[in-house]
């Protein structure tokens, strides 16, 4: 599959904006505390509010393409939590391990 959203172009995207990934396991691992599923797309929605409202963080678009990588990213990182975001399984996938 080609296109924006390719798993090399995520790569690329994660190391260009390490902050997007350390939130995004900050806010599920807080949210993990309550509820046994969650969803990845919710925790985006706190990163572009805590980015809105912050003086201090770098304006930057985070388009609803990486969601799923964020969240597969996670789920590696943290087996432990490899349940918690639903991920849904594509023909043509750009994921790589799907």
């Amino acid at each position: 599959m080609n296109g924006k959203w390719t798993k090399d172009n995520f790569i690329s995207y994660d190391n260009a904006h390490p902050e997007i990934y350390r939130m995004f396991v900050e806010f599920t691992l807080q949210v993990a505390k309550k509820r046994k599923r969650y969803s990845a797309k919710n925790v985006f929605h706190r990163i572009r509010w805590e980015t809105t409202v912050s003086d201090t963080m770098s304006c930057f678009k985070i388009d609803d393409g990486w969601i799923s990588h964020y969240a597969r990213k996670f789920a590696e990182d943290y087996p432990e939590y490899s349940s918690f975001f639903e991920f849904r399984t594509r023909a043509s996938s750009y994921h790589g391990d799907q």
